[in-house]
């Protein structure tokens, strides 16, 4: 069987980003004013228990900007770029992202839990026990991301492609995987509901259905 491929649109960029020195106090006049940060290129940026609640960016470019236990609820990201940046145990949860792209993201027990994620791109970026339970992906490439032990409970997807993802140990509890291709990613031990009805309809290689069939009590000599 082929591997279908999904096209997704990428960021919408200006040609010539502004070049943003102060990031941090860009961003937050922008949630204290409840405006955009739209059209710029913010890097090196280090910060710590921030608050970006709500904040809206459009056109923006993160580049080696580190944000740890920092709150996005709610936030909204739209033609967004994140590069070599780090998440790590921030909130970023009841999110809105649109055309973004994470290249080499960090984000270990990120929450982006009941998240929309739309023609969005992950690529070599490591979100072991992230939460995005009860997130909605609609048109979305992941390759080569580290995601075990992540939390993918009652998740939504609709036109996915997966590629060398570290799932293991990974909770998919009343997520349906039906149409889901499973081939060429690491699923030993995940998580399941009792019936294990997540499963019904999944494409998988015949090493990956003997591992799922000691799941389901299946014993194969």
């Amino acid at each position: 069987m082929e591997r279908k491929s999904i096209r997704i649109a990428p960021p919408e960029l200006g040609r010539s980003l502004q070049e943003v020195q102060e990031g941090l106090a860009v961003m937050q006049r922008a949630c204290r004013e409840d405006m955009p940060v739209e059209q710029c290129c913010i890097r090196g940026l280090t910060v710590e228990n921030e608050d970006f609640y709500k904040i809206n960016l459009e056109g923006v470019v993160f580049e080696n900007c580190t944000f740890l236990h920092c709150n996005f609820e709610k936030a909204s990201f739209i033609d967004v770029r994140f590069k070599t940046c780090d998440f790590s145990n921030s909130s970023l949860d009841d999110c809105y992202f649109n055309r973004c792209e994470f290249l080499s993201v960090k984000g270990v027990g990120t929450d982006f839990h009941e998240s929309l994620l739309r023609e969005v791109r992950m690529e070599e970026c490591g979100f072991s026990f992230a939460n995005f339970s009860g997130t909605r992906w609609e048109s979305a490439v992941l390759g080569a991301c580290d995601m075990q032990e992540s939390y993918l409970a009652d998740c939504r997807f609709k036109k996915m492609e997966w590629k060398g993802l570290n799932l293991k140990r990974a909770s998919f509890f009343h997520t349906p995987l039906k149409g889901m291709d499973l081939r060429g990613n690491e699923i030993e031990g995940i998580i399941l509901s009792d019936e294990k009805g997540e499963l019904r309809g999944a494409v998988t290689d015949l090493y990956q259905a003997a591992e799922l069939a000691r799941l389901l009590g299946i014993v194969i000599k």
